[in-house]
C-alpha cells in the first residue's frame, strides 16, 4: 500500500459541483463518497493506496483522506486531466482530519504540488490525526 498526497485548490476546483473546502467534502465523505479523481499525468496509484487530501491555497492543510479502489484509466478527449482513478473518501479519517487537520508547516514536503507519495515521518503524522 502507498500512501500519495493529493492537492486540492478550494478555491479552483469543484468536485459534485461545489468547492472542494473541507466541509464540502466532509459532506461528500457522508454523502456520496465514492467518486472517479483526476490525474493530469499517470501515476503508480494502485487499488488499496490512500490518498491524503491536501487542501492548498488559503487553507495549506491536510483534512480528509479516501481509499483509492482502483488503478488509473485513461479518458480520451480530455487533454488537461487525461486520467481517472476511482477512490472512496474514509468518512471515519475526513471527520477526523477536519476535526484536526494537518497543517503544511507540520509536513516535510513545503511546497507540495500534483500528486506525489508520502514521506515515512509524515505518515505517521497522518494516520495519528485521522485516527488511524
Amino acid at each position: 500500500m502507498k500512501n500519495w498526497y493529493y492537492i486540492l485548490n478550494p478555491t479552483l476546483t469543484t468536485m459534485n459541483g461545489h468547492l472542494s473546502t473541507p466541509d464540502s467534502v466532509l459532506h461528500l465523505a457522508r454523502t456520496a463518497p465514492r467518486d472517479d479523481w483526476w490525474l493530469a499525468a499517470k501515476r503508480h496509484i494502485a487499488a488499496g493506496d490512500r490518498i491524503w487530501i491536501y487542501f492548498a491555497t488559503p487553507l495549506k492543510q491536510v483534512a480528509a483522506m479516501a481509499d483509492v479502489d482502483g488503478a488509473p484509466y485513461e479518458i480520451s478527449g480530455d487533454r488537461r486531466n487525461k486520467w481517472r482513478f476511482p477512490a472512496t473518501l474514509n468518512l471515519g479519517a475526513t471527520q477526523a482530519l477536519n476535526r484536526s487537520p494537518v497543517p503544511l508547516s507540520e509536513l516535510s514536503n513545503q511546497r507540495p504540488q500534483g500528486v506525489f507519495s508520502a514521506t515515512a515521518e509524515d505518515l505517521q503524522l497522518l494516520l495519528k490525526h485521522a485516527g488511524l
